[in-house]
């Protein structure tokens, strides 16, 4: 895959950075020109401050995807790893996007409360607000790819497995 769109999304804490991470150094080195777009870093370098309230967190959702649409339509591979869990937003992406590809990064809360010793159920900068537990979370109604991310798949495996899905539907 040289194009498009690979949308890697779940709840805090689920591994999505680090997933996407993994997956743009996994690629080949075919002249692509994969760009890496994490949800936590566009926060920091938006020159306007949003909070993490829905409406805010939906006017970033489409935000991030607009962009990666922009950067794929300019040839690029786009990996966004961002929580976005909005219908809107992965239909948009669906409807908009050619080459988008949608990875659900699964994790029981249970699970995101232990990883790394600290709690996924409080973020420190957004307060106590946590999607998924005092704000509705929409999951994907379609994605490409679900992968349990916790237990015996460790980051690598769930690269891999992206990989894999990315390969095939490019060869398709």
């Amino acid at each position: 895959m040289r194009q498009g769109v690979l949308w890697l999304t779940g709840l805090s804490g689920a591994g999505k950075s680090t997933v996407a991470g993994l997956v743009r150094d996994g690629l080949p080195a075919d002249g692509g020109r994969p760009v890496l777009l994490d949800g936590d870093r566009l926060r920091e370098v938006l020159p306007v401050k949003l909070g993490y309230e829905r409406e805010d967190r939906l006017r970033l959702a489409m935000f991030y995807a607009r962009l990666a649409n922009n950067l794929a339509a300019q040839g690029h591979l786009v990996i966004c790893s961002t929580i976005s869990l909005f219908h809107q937003v992965q239909a948009w992406n669906r409807d908009n996007t050619p080459g988008y590809l949608e990875v659900w990064l699964r994790v029981p809360v249970s699970e995101l409360s232990e990883r790394d010793g600290r709690s996924a159920l409080y973020n420190a900068e957004a307060g106590s607000h946590v999607v998924g537990l005092d704000s509705a979370a929409e999951f994907p109604l379609a994605p490409d790819l679900i992968i349990d991310n916790y237990g015996d798949t460790t980051p690598d495996k769930a690269a891999e497995q992206v990989l894999a899905m990315a390969t095939r539907k490019a060869s398709q």
